[in-house]
């Protein structure tokens, strides 16, 4: 990638909040970057891959997926514009995945060898500002993985529904809002069966508790 001339696109990530061109032009110098475009459907890093490179979501939509030796999928995380992931590897080179990374639409992926980062630190602003920023994404992320363990803590298809929608409506600020997910993905986020849970959907909206229209859900009664 050349940084001088794509820099700019980076500014409003996470990654560099609070940070200008020129810091982020800075860091960027220090190592080979590159943006990655994958197609709907492509494989970003698959189970068993080693993983050098913290990731960045630039565009499009990143899920994180299980996937037993059956072909059934389990989604663990969706991810948007300025997501981050493989962070869980930093540092430590050769480490191989336990998860798949999955493009969910076409998308473009910064890829930045941050163990080379932590190898060669340096006293700068910037570099304290990136370091910073490092550790309140994986307190995020840490955050998230915690709701998704709430939900699939839920006994009954009822209550994992209900607790994901409640953390969707939290997230957004209003009871009603639009998930990311398709009723497939959803199940698949839910650890559920897709018959079952349009089944329990349907049941939830017969009873008043919700309303919903394709991907908008309003939270009625709890």
């Amino acid at each position: 990638m050349d940084v001088r001339m794509s820099v700019q696109n980076l500014v409003d990530l996470p990654l560099f909040q609070g940070l200008d061109v020129e810091e982020i032009s800075e860091v960027l110098s220090r190592v080979t970057v590159l943006v990655k475009r994958f197609r709907k459907s492509d494989y970003i890093f698959l189970a068993g891959d080693c993983v050098e490179n913290l990731c960045i979501v630039v565009n499009g939509k990143v899920q994180m997926i299980k996937e037993d030796i059956w072909g059934d999928k389990s989604i663990i995380a969706n991810l948007g514009a300025g997501s981050v992931f493989a962070e869980s590897y930093l540092g430590r080179r050769h480490d191989k995945s336990i998860v798949s990374y999955f493009a969910a639409s076409d998308s473009e992926v910064l890829m930045l060898p941050f163990g080379r980062f932590l190898e060669n630190p340096h006293n700068s602003k910037a570099y304290n500002k990136l370091m910073c920023n490092i550790v309140a994404i994986l307190a995020d992320n840490n955050s998230r993985l915690i709701e998704k363990t709430e939900i699939l803590c839920k006994k009954t298809l009822r209550g994992k529904i209900l607790a994901y929608l409640e953390q969707e409506a939290a997230n957004a600020g209003t009871k009603k809002f639009v998930v990311p997910f398709s009723r497939t993905d959803l199940a698949n986020y839910l650890d559920a069966d897709r018959s079952a849970l349009t089944r329990e959907l349907a049941r939830m909206r017969d009873e008043g508790m919700i309303a919903f229209e394709k991907n908008t859900f309003e939270i009625l009664k709890q």
